[in-house]
């Protein structure tokens, strides 16, 4: 990545935002990808997707219903209201099929923005891809997304279709174990 190297002896493309490896692999106490992006958020697209720095962000571990779905704008809108303006730090470890950096949103004070959209009721818990995650981000976003679906918040006030199945029309699959365990990531 080429921004990196930039960023590093003081270059880039002068939008605002800064890219650099991390040091370590938390952030916020939270076991996250070792790649930072650091910078003002210009765009929400969807429920899941925002711009930091013209880079395009996918959150992880995350499902927002589409634009065109039931909720989809509404749960852009919360995203918007968290994010739009703001400073966040989006720590990631890959890019996805589209080249969006595909990472964990974190606002100034450590919250994490994905697991907001989740508790809000904004989001689904992408339980297909748990097995990217810490364990313990893991319990948290079933734990969210649990509280939300039974407290009726956001998307799930009424009757409500995953966005994969709305893209795909099947169920994604959810591992029933992750290769690399259970134990939590330090």
């Amino acid at each position: 990545m080429i921004a990196v190297a930039l960023s590093a002896c003081g270059g880039g493309d002068g939008d605002g935002a800064g890219f650099a490896p991390a040091s370590g692999n938390t952030h916020c106490s939270v076991s996250v990808g070792k790649q930072r992006i650091t910078g003002t958020v210009t765009s929400v697209h969807d429920g899941d997707t925002i711009t930091v720095g013209g880079e395009s962000i996918r959150l992880a571990s995350i499902d927002a219903p589409e634009l065109d779905q039931a909720y989809g704008p509404s749960s852009r809108a919360n995203l918007a209201a968290m994010v739009l303006g703001q400073s966040v730090t989006v720590t990631y470890a890959q890019t996805d099929r589209y080249d969006r950096v595909v990472g964990t949103v974190f606002k100034p004070d450590c919250s994490q923005v994905n697991l907001s959209q989740v508790a809000a009721g904004a989001a689904w818990y992408y339980e297909a891809y748990q097995c990217e995650i810490d364990i313990r981000q893991r319990q948290a976003y079933a734990a969210a997304h649990a509280s939300a679906r039974t407290a009726k918040k956001g998307l799930w006030a009424n009757a409500a279709v995953a966005p994969w199945v709305h893209r795909n029309g099947v169920e994604a699959k959810v591992p029933a174990s992750c290769p690399n365990g259970d134990a939590a990531s330090d």
